[in-house]
Order: C-alpha cells, then sequence, then structure tokens
C-alpha cells in the first residue's frame, strides 16, 4: 500500500511539473519578445538630455509635442517608440520629448509653430535636420538619418591616444608591385593614405572610426587605405568605389571652384546619396550644401 501511494505522489509530481514546463517556456518567450520590441529611450526634459548629448558626444533627436495632439500621439505609435527606430538611430542619438505646453522657451528657442515637430541638432543646439507635422516611418528616417550620420563622421569619437586628428597628408611608399587590387608592398614614390588610416569599410558599413592595419593595405589611384580585418579587405577589393571617399579623398568644391585638388580632412567628413565625401574646411563643407548635386556630379556620384 505504501510504495502503491509513493507511486502514485511520484506520478502526480511529474505531471505537475510537465504541465507547468509550457507555461515556463512560454514566459521566457514572451521575456524575449518584449526585450527585442524595445523602442528608443525617449528623454523627457531638453535639459537633461543636451546634458547627456554633449557628455557622450551624440546628436540630439527631439520630437516636440503636447498633449492634445492626435497627430503627435500617433507619430509616436507608428514611428518614434518602434523597434525599427530603435535599430536605425538607438546607439546614435540621445532622444527627447519636450512637451511645448511644460517647455514653452525650447519650443520658442527652436521656432516650433506646428505639431508635431521633430529635430536633429548638436549637443550645443544647432539644427541640423527638421520635420513638420505627422510623418511616416520611411520619410522620417530618410529625413533624419543623413543628419545623424554625417554629424557622427565629422565628429569621430576620441581614441585613448586623443582621437583621429589629421594635421597633415600622411604619406606612404608607394609600391613597385601590388597583389589583388593594389596591395603596398613598399617602393620609392609617395602616395597619401586615405581616411588617416581609418578603415572605409568600417566607416562605410557601421559609421565608426575604426583604426586599419598596414597588413590589410589597399591602394586605389595614389591613395592607399588600411582595412582593419581580411574580411574587410576582400569586400573593399570587391568595390572599392563603394567604400572610397569620392574624388580620392580630396574637397570636390575646391576642384570645382579653382581647379585644384585639396586633400579634404576627415573632420569635415559627409555622407551624401551613399558617398563619403572630404572637404578642407567648414565653410567648403557648407558650400558643397548649397548645391549638392551639381558638386557630387562632378565627384563621380549621383
Amino acid at each position: 500500500m505504501r510504495k502503491t501511494t509513493t507511486r502514485c505522489l511520484a506520478l502526480i509530481a511529474v505531471l505537475v511539473m510537465v504541465s507547468m514546463m509550457p507555461q515556463v517556456s512560454s514566459a521566457a518567450v514572451r521575456v524575449k519578445r518584449t526585450k527585442s520590441q524595445r523602442g528608443l529611450i525617449w528623454h523627457k526634459t531638453f535639459a537633461v538630455a543636451q546634458a547627456e548629448a554633449r557628455r557622450r558626444g551624440l546628436p540630439l533627436l527631439v520630437h516636440f509635442h503636447a498633449s492634445w495632439c492626435g497627430p503627435c500621439r500617433m507619430m509616436e505609435r507608428d514611428v518614434l517608440d518602434t523597434p525599427r527606430l530603435q535599430l536605425q538611430l538607438g546607439n546614435r542619438v540621445v532622444a527627447v520629448k519636450v512637451d511645448t505646453d511644460r517647455e514653452p522657451s525650447v519650443t520658442s528657442r527652436f521656432r516650433v509653430k506646428l505639431l508635431p515637430t521633430d529635430l536633429v541638432v548638436t549637443p550645443d543646439g544647432k539644427e541640423l535636420a527638421r520635420t513638420r507635422g505627422y510623418q511616416g516611418f520611411g520619410n522620417y528616417v530618410a529625413r533624419m538619418l543623413p543628419a545623424v550620420t554625417g554629424y557622427l563622421v565629422a565628429h569621430p569619437p576620441k581614441t585613448s591616444a586623443g582621437g583621429p586628428v589629421q594635421s597633415r597628408p600622411v604619406i606612404a611608399k608607394k609600391s613597385r608591385k601590388t597583389t589583388g587590387a593594389g596591395t603596398a608592398s613598399g617602393g620609392k614614390s609617395e602616395f597619401r593614405v586615405g581616411l588617416a588610416g581609418f578603415s572605409p569599410v568600417a566607416l562605410w558599413a557601421e559609421k565608426r572610426w575604426r583604426r586599419g592595419d598596414r597588413k590589410f593595405s589597399c591602394r586605389v589611384g595614389q591613395v592607399v587605405y588600411f582595412l582593419a580585418s581580411a574580411s574587410e579587405l576582400e569586400r573593399f577589393r570587391r568595390k572599392p568605389t563603394r567604400f572610397a571617399p569620392r574624388l580620392e579623398g580630396c574637397d570636390v568644391v575646391r576642384h570645382l571652384d579653382t581647379g585644384r585638388k585639396m586633400a579634404g580632412s576627415i573632420k569635415y567628413a559627409y555622407f551624401y546619396d551613399g558617398g563619403l565625401y572630404l572637404f578642407v574646411d567648414a565653410q567648403s563643407k557648407a558650400r558643397f550644401f548649397s548645391s549638392p548635386v551639381r558638386y557630387a556630379k562632378a565627384a563621380g556620384g549621383r
């Protein structure tokens, strides 16, 4: 009798455990889905967000809204609080939702007259991009992402050695022999090292300033580029024009306006229509934006 009772209790325990397993598994799936579906983390006050942006060196994504604004709520639901936007901008911006009724001074400062209005601004408050009214996801990203990317490329993160600062062109020996798509191996004449030695593939694909390695060098015209790995080198060799700066890294504005080829600086780098452009100074970069299609076409872009 005791053995029968023991067996029954053991069987009941097993059945209870089995019945609980799907619930545990289901809970685990729910937790996993919740984590993967998180959107951007939005600050609620501009001052706090700006302080973080200055500390991290990131641009601000600012959404002006009000509690009574229906299109604002629709845009938050369809665009701002979605995992898709998190994937596009999550680690590249400091985001803040500014309630225009609670922060009228900030609203006035940025001359917001229509809700919703969204901005990309520098940590110091300089406007880089603006949308007015409700925007769908595609339009929103198409407008905001280039401004964010351009700022991050032009303001590379500091390294332990003080950051990528290009004070003069870096010179390397030109190869007598090249392998593959022009790997430098030593020689007498000279040519420039592109992007101050940073990997063009990492910059194009990840928008990160990653130091290249001389072991993975590849020459394009009179410029040699250092890649960060063998896989990056192979990728670069397959289509160097995708990753290398337009006009071999020379300032297209100076070239078109004066006929002179002057090497641009990574300090004034900017992505436009899929191509990377380098400028000698802020004035030249600003002039590019006055007629970007004209200058891009002159540099071999579309």
